[in-house]
């Protein structure tokens, strides 16, 4: 298959199409995530405190930004449909109406994060370091999805490639920014805490400036028609609402997360530096899953949209042997040298030996089962299942918030062991979706296969 900007799309859910997507798309995220980790790294040095501020707050974030991101790369499966079944002219009016959903969230988003966050941080310790930073991302929560819309025409069409060079700059401007506005340099004031979200606001503009000037060259004009920027109501809604469904599972899911955050919050001391230190790699190793699932999602979409049901169940090894290559890379800083990388990383953080071990094991458990759950998940998203996505989201919180919520308060569970019994959510629901997916394909294959029955009659 040729798309009409000359490239060649071979979408047959093989290892080595998968690994070739995946490969752009890691260095992608990687630069994207970067700066989650740099920026951890550089306030564990300016206070204990102001590390623990920052994690607390970008969980809470995430109720937000990662919601309306998730609606957003609903943008990735239609465009993906779109490029396979060769309707190149849909592609360019039907992203800006995930354009327009990125404005429009701030009247969502704001209000009700405000609202969330007074409660969230209400009677904790680290108030008055989060709060400022906390209410200057939200302020900036738009650009968000506007900048994963603006990926996914690249992304949709199986061409990362030329939205790499950008991602870079824009995060290596992030990283270079972080140090000045953090700690002060020169003509530049310390602004602490707040010196992060002042270079990932500045960032991000820069990022979606980019990439919007790009989307709107002729080239992609005449293919594309990216110019048709008009606000379509009953298309908006044809694009967005297959997606709203996946925005509540969301919206459950960090809000479950947040809430068992909270559980480690308030109990202050031990409890609060590990989920620090952990949580500060838990916002690094998704990289991983993100690149995993846009190109798991990007090939299930596109054979979708050729209606080569065939080869889906090629789909699911292909990420299963990536996952486990991701296991092992990550498996060797994590499991055999715990303590090496807890004085390198964060050196101003005391752990015993036996703590640091446990610690480190179960994030490296956690992640791995993490990334595994999003390959079934990806099926999913791209099969558009989204009232099975929705039902999760209820699910997590039995599995999740309360089974932790029993662990730590009745099982009384040592703060070391937290990432280890998190660990057991992340099994569960990564069978669950197996299963679904599973059957989602196998009802795809059977149709297909009673098409060509009908068509040999």
């Amino acid at each position: 298959m040729r798309d009409q900007s000359g490239k060649n799309l071979t979408f047959n859910g093989g290892f080595q199409e998968l690994f070739t997507l995946f490969i752009p798309l890691l260095l992608i995220a990687f630069s994207n995530y970067l700066f989650f980790l740099v920026e951890k790294l550089y306030l564990v040095r300016v206070s204990l405190q102001a590390l623990e501020a920052a994690v607390s707050s970008a969980y809470v974030c995430q109720v937000f930004q990662g919601s309306c991101i998730a609606l957003a790369m609903m943008a990735q499966v239609w465009i993906g449909r779109w490029n396979g079944a060769q309707e190149w002219k849909s592609i360019g009016p039907g992203l800006w109406q995930f354009i327009w959903f990125a404005v429009i969230s701030m009247a969502i988003t704001l209000p009700a994060g405000l609202i969330y966050g007074s409660f969230y941080f209400e009677g904790v310790a680290i108030k008055e370091l989060a709060t400022p930073y906390y209410t200057f991302l939200l302020g900036i929560n738009f650009l968000y999805p506007l900048g994963a819309a603006l990926s996914c025409f690249y992304l949709g069409k199986g061409q990362p490639r030329l939205i790499l060079w950008v991602v870079l700059l824009s995060q290596g401007l992030k990283v270079l920014l972080g140090y000045p506005l953090i700690f002060g340099w020169g003509l530049i004031p310390s602004y602490g805490i707040l010196g992060g979200a002042i270079s990932t606001c500045i960032a991000q503009i820069v990022f979606c400036g980019i990439l919007l000037a790009m989307f709107l060259s002729k080239e992609n004009v005449q293919i594309y028609d990216t110019r048709s920027w008009k606000f379509q109501p009953k298309f908006f809604w044809e694009c967005i609402s297959p997606g709203l469904l996946r925005v509540c599972n969301r919206v459950l899911n960090f809000t479950s997360w947040a809430s068992i955050a909270h559980l480690m919050t308030a109990k202050g001391g031990d409890y609060l530096l590990i989920l620090s230190i952990g949580g500060t790699l838990f916002l690094f190793l998704p990289m991983f899953v993100d690149a995993l699932s846009q190109a798991q999602v990007t090939v299930v979409s596109n054979l979708l949209g050729t209606r080569n049901f065939f080869h889906l169940k090629k789909t699911f090894y292909s990420g299963s042997k990536l996952v486990g290559l991701v296991a092992v890379f990550t498996g060797i800083p994590l499991v055999f040298f715990p303590e090496f990388t807890l004085n390198a990383l964060f050196p101003a953080a005391h752990l015993a030996p036996e703590a640091a071990n446990t610690l480190f094991f179960g994030v490296w458990l956690s992640f791995l089962l993490f990334a595994f759950g999003t390959i079934p998940i990806s099926d999913i998203l791209a099969f558009k299942d989204m009232k099975f996505s929705f039902f999760m989201g209820f699910f997590n919180w039995i599995n999740g918030y309360l089974f932790m919520r029993f662990a730590i308060n009745h099982v009384e569970i040592r703060a070391d062991q937290f990432w280890l019994f998190l660990s057991v959510m992340h099994a569960t629901t990564a069978l669950i979706y197996l299963w679904r997916s599973s059957r989602l394909r196998s009802a795809a294959l059977q149709e297909s296969m009673n098409f060509l029955h009908v068509k040999m009659d």
